[in-house]
Formats: C-alpha cells, structure tokens, sequence
C-alpha cells in the first residue's frame, strides 16, 4: 500500500510526460507552416513568370518574321526558367503560351508553345473576356506540380490537385 501511494504522489517524470504529448502537435504544426512557405514561394513564383513570360512576348515584334516564334523557343529552355524563378523546378513547370489573334469574339491561334498546342476552355474564356474583336494578345499559362518536403507519402493523398499550382496571364499585343 505505501509503495502506491509513494507512486502515485511521484512527480519526478511529469516533464517528459507532458513533453510526449506536447512534442508531436508541435512538430507536426512546424512543418505544416513549412509546407505553407514553401507552397505560397512556389505559387508566387509560378504567378511571377506568367506575368514576366506574357509582358516580354506581348512586347515582341515579329519583323523580320520568325523573330517571335524564336523568343518563344528560348522563353521554354529550363535554364531560363531556373533563372527566373529559382524556386521551381524546370521539370515540374509545364507551359503553354498563345499569341492570338480576335476575330469577331473567337480567338485564333497564330502561334504557340508547344508547337501545334490548342487553346483550353479557360484559356479561351480568358482571351475572350480581355480582348475584342479585332485586337491582338498572348495568353500564358504555367502549371507546376508542388511536392512535400514533409510527410509526402501520407499528405499528397489528402491534399491532392491543391499541389498542382496553375495560374494563366492574358496580355495585350502592342
């Protein structure tokens, strides 16, 4: 009887007790704010070279003819891109990038990255609602495939296409 009483009035390890509970929520909330860092970097970055892509090819002017098409080509080099915006990854980036042209309220393709690529049902939306028949533009649009640093095995299951970033820019040809 005296050694349970001894035993329960013992407070030597409520330390390591509380720390047994606490540790983990804490640990688990540090790398969830890291991943929130991390995931807010990269799609800022993602927004910065659709915006920097769509300014420098709106500002393109095709004489002699070709000179465009050739800007393109260099926009998609994984150099480029990693110069850019370093905090992605050149083969996690996709892009695709349109110079259109409005004819009445339907754009049409003059050129694209890829080669041969078609406008999507949001790039098309996009096109339509900022340009009037008549008017020249490009539409970029850069996805990215986000990847955990933190439990990825078990996270990228629940949070699924929020890691997948995709973000589009509409710009006016001068």
């Amino acid at each position: 009887m005296g050694r349970l009483r001894n035993f329960l009035k013992a407070r030597g390890a409520t330390s390591a007790i509380e720390f047994a509970f606490v540790a983990p929520v804490m640990l688990l909330m540090a790398a969830g704010i890291t991943e929130i860092g991390r995931y807010y970097a990269v799609y800022d970055a993602a927004n910065r070279l659709a915006d920097q892509y769509a300014g420098a090819w709106a500002d393109c002017s095709d004489v002699p003819t070709g000179t465009c098409a050739t800007e393109l080509s260099t926009f998609s080099s994984a150099n480029v891109i990693s110069n850019i915006v370093p905090q992605l990854t050149p083969a996690q980036t996709t892009l695709s990038m349109f110079q259109i042209a409005m004819v009445g309220s339907t754009p049409t393709v003059v050129s694209s990255y890829p080669s041969g690529a078609s406008l999507s049902g949001a790039q098309t939306t996009a096109a339509t609602s900022a340009f009037s028949s008549g008017q020249s533009g490009v539409v970029v649009t850069v996805s990215y495939t986000h990847t955990l640093a933190f439990f990825p095995a078990s996270m990228a299951s629940i949070l699924g296409s929020v890691l997948n970033i995709s973000y589009t820019v509409v710009q006016l040809k001068s």
